[in-house]
């Protein structure tokens, strides 16, 4: 079987503090003092939304650009919130965007448009079965 596209993460060395490549790149995660971790790096959760922002950032990036619009810098904010749901309360992914220059109305609800169909909003936006195998890798695997 070819292998699939993905990272990996190692720990173990110092705490939570973990080593996550995808073959070509890597960087580290920790977790908050609060939370056990020595506040060192990033946590998941903070990695997860700055995916979504900069994958939102990008794609609307990629559309003022095709489209020769000038917003200047585009700022994602994405952050967790709670809500009051019929089932009590749940977390939900907020997001803010801001442009640096001034855009027509009609280019931005076209841009706010575009930001919820990059790859990452996509997936956060449905449910994805996940599996997890116990396997055996050798050491140029990892």
């Amino acid at each position: 079987m070819a292998k699939e596209k993905g990272v990996v993460a190692c720990n173990g060395l110092d705490d939570y503090m973990t080593r996550v490549t995808d073959g070509k790149h890597v960087f580290f995660v920790d977790e908050p003092e609060s939370a056990g971790g020595k506040d060192k790096k990033a946590s998941p959760s903070d990695y997860l939304l700055g995916a979504l922002a900069s994958c939102t950032a990008i794609t609307m990036r990629m559309y003022a650009q095709r489209k020769e619009w000038s917003p200047g810098a585009i700022n994602v904010r994405a952050f967790f919130a709670p809500v009051m749901a019929s089932e009590g309360v749940q977390q939900r992914i907020w997001k803010e965007v801001s442009f640096e220059n001034e855009l027509s109305e009609a280019q931005i609800k076209r841009m706010m448009e575009i930001g919820e169909k990059c790859p990452v909003s996509r997936v956060l936006g449905t449910a994805i079965p996940m599996e997890m195998k116990n396997v055996k890798w050798s050491t140029e695997e990892k």
